[in-house]
């Protein structure tokens, strides 16, 4: 009985040893460090509009992105019957790119609805890109498509990482521009 005494003894003391030893130092035991991630920030880069886009035309807008991140696309138009496709990629493409459809977009929406139109693309480096709209002519004998000519309203949002850098500023897009047929 008296062993076990003792080994109990023996470990109490040694017990409060280390919580007296602990205590000693002050600054040995620090709190735990806690590390707070900002949350990724979105701001509005570019808000445009433009009227006349007549249907059968295609319309090329450069945009050119100074910060990584996510953009993402809102187009809107004033009639729901029209067919507004929305495309985006890294390449100005010809009008024979376009209409044969070997341009290599990133984003593709090639659909009338839902309008307006919000399309987010993956983490984009900086560079410059092209956001392209086809007012889509109206086909008598499928329906598709309108004669409509509309006014559109563009506004692009980035959505960058947290980081030292958290800015979204404004960007200037290129003007409208006809991608015209060649002439013949």
């Amino acid at each position: 009985m008296r062993s076990s005494l003792e080994s109990t003894v023996r470990i109490a003391a040694a017990g409060a040893f280390l919580v007296a030893l602990a205590g000693c130092g002050g600054d040995s035991v620090r709190p735990p460090v806690v590390v707070v991630t900002p949350e990724p920030v979105r701001g509005i880069i570019a808000q445009t509009s433009f009227s006349g886009f007549q249907s059968g035309v295609w319309i090329a807008i450069e945009v050119p992105l100074s910060q990584r991140g996510v953009l993402d696309i809102t187009v809107d138009w004033t009639s729901p019957s029209t067919w507004m496709h929305v495309y985006f990629g890294r390449t100005n493409c010809s009008y024979a790119q376009l209409v044969d459809q070997s341009c290599p977009f990133i984003l593709s929406s090639a659909t009338q609805n839902p309008k307006p139109r919000v399309l987010f693309t993956e983490m984009l480096e900086p560079g410059t890109y092209y956001l392209f709209l086809y007012n889509v002519p109206r086909d008598p004998v499928t329906g598709v498509g309108s004669d409509n000519t509309e006014s559109v309203a563009l506004q692009l949002g980035l959505t960058v990482r947290a980081s030292g850098e958290r800015s979204t500023d404004a960007v200037r897009l290129g003007r409208p521009i006809v991608v015209s047929p060649p002439r013949l």
